[in-house]
């Protein structure tokens, strides 16, 4: 359950920021939760022609963490590239608190959420492939579904060409 925000957590927030943009200040929250910031470009899986330099990443030991993504071309299998790309790494992702459609679209996909944290300062869902995180993305790689033929095939699907996908 989300916790609820009282105003003194708001301000500390408020405060934290500093008139920093968003992306600085989640860079910095990660950071200062202990995880390390991987920079856009800096490794092979997270590659700048698809991602913007802004974007916020992170490693917590083998967790790739998506913490603010957004492709450059969205709709062109950057998501799906980027999964399969963190998988061959002998990594594991975890997208952090995703927004507008993407809780349904990880949903159909069957990765799980788990919700962490118990205040305003803590609190994040997290959502990761069920089982093993090949079944999700070695097909992304040469193109294919993320998802089993008979769900992929859907034409609202996420691979649907159809649709434009779903995959940011």
């Amino acid at each position: 359950m989300k916790p609820r925000v009282s105003p003194a957590e708001l301000m500390t927030f408020l405060a934290q920021m500093k008139g920093k943009p968003a992306w600085q200040a989640l860079r910095d929250a990660e950071i200062a939760r202990g995880y390390q910031h991987v920079p856009v470009g800096s490794v092979a899986w997270l590659p700048l022609n698809d991602w913007h330099e802004r974007d916020c990443v992170s490693l917590d030991g083998n967790e790739v963490r998506l913490i603010a993504i957004a492709a450059r071309r969205p709709r062109r299998g950057s998501l799906r590239r980027l999964l399969a790309a963190i998988d061959a790494a002998g990594l594991k992702p975890v997208i952090v608190a995703p927004m507008g459609v993407m809780p349904a679209i990880l949903a159909r996909w069957g990765w799980e959420k788990t919700e962490i944290g118990s205040t305003f300062a803590d609190y994040e869902d997290q959502w990761r492939p069920a089982g093993r995180t090949e079944a999700h993305t070695a097909a992304a790689g040469a193109g294919g579904p993320i998802l089993p033929p008979e769900a992929a095939a859907r034409p609202d699907g996420p691979d649907s060409r159809e649709s434009g996908g779903n995959d940011g």
